[in-house]
């Protein structure tokens, strides 16, 4: 029969302690339980393991070569419980994040320098507008906009996206100010992201769409704000990445899509995770 491991650290600490009532406090069961723990102890092992009498106790010679196995037990009890404690709370895991541009230099950088309990957490922050595989890359949070969550990821959603265009003062000052229709900008120069296809589609209001070929192109929304900032066309950027730019001015509303947060932590999202993700639920909300 093999004991039972509470038993056995129960006799470990009879062991030690000289005294059931000692053991019984240290272990935090009853007297009565202590002697049920020796007594199915033993019964396990096959041979009594201590002499007891009413004024002493000591081990017998098999009580003696168990007791450093039991110490061995109870310390990768330790070892285990050290280890389950670390990873609950975050202190040596490295914890990846990933999301669009946008979303990591207006949204999750702020944050992530501005929560005190993400200080204490190592980060990996994935900036990149493709949507990242959670299971291959490892990823325990991600941000996405307007993307459908994986069937076995857990989805929410925590905000909008606002885009409009925007323009420099510069450029508004060589067009003679902001144009009186959607449609006027069709001669205007424009920058574009790889993402939003060749040409350009923007809705009018008569249902019909401004389709324009821009002479500008990057793979980042980063890059599509300096060189609109740096007066070289109209681009279609984040209102909360854009409005932050003293050197933009919004020229027209164009979309709203939602921002969801999805992982793969089923009910169990670290708590640091839980932080920001509620973090970023206002931010998105007071923008």
């Amino acid at each position: 029969m093999t004991p039972n491991t509470n038993d056995l650290l129960i006799f470990l600490s009879v062991a030690e302690t000289g005294s059931l009532t000692a053991a019984a406090a240290q272990t935090r069961v009853t007297k009565s339980a202590v002697s049920q723990a020796l007594k199915r102890t033993e019964d396990a092992v096959g041979q009594r393991l201590l002499f007891r009498t009413t004024r002493s106790m000591s081990l017998t010679e098999t009580g003696m070569r168990l007791l450093p196995l039991c110490r061995q037990l109870r310390n990768a009890r330790d070892d285990i419980t050290g280890a389950i404690d670390t990873l609950s709370g975050g202190a040596s895991q490295t914890l990846c994040i990933t999301a669009p541009h946008a979303l990591c230099q207006a949204l999750l950088i702020p944050l992530l320098a501005e929560i005190p309990e993400l200080a204490a957490v190592h980060i990996r922050l994935i900036a990149e507008d493709a949507a990242l595989d959670l299971v291959q890359h490892q990823i325990d949070l991600a941000f996405r906009v307007g993307a459908p969550a994986p069937n076995s990821a857990m989805i929410s959603k925590v905000g909008v996206l606002k885009e409009s265009l925007w323009a420099s003062h510069d450029l508004l000052q060589r067009k003679s100010g902001l144009p009186d229709r959607l449609s006027d900008l069709a001669d205007w120069p424009h920058v574009a992201s790889d993402w939003q296809g060749n040409p350009l589609s923007y809705p009018l209001p008569d249902g019909k769409a401004l389709q324009i070929t821009p002479g500008l192109r990057c793979n980042t929304v980063i890059h599509v704000q300096d060189f609109v900032a740096r007066g070289c066309g109209v681009g279609l950027l984040p209102d909360l990445l854009a409005g932050s730019d003293p050197r933009l001015a919004r020229v027209t509303e164009i979309s709203e899509t939602p921002i969801y947060a999805l992982h793969q932590h089923g009910k169990n999202l670290p708590k640091a995770l839980q932080t920001l993700v509620k973090a970023a639920r206002l931010a998105l909300r007071d923008s």
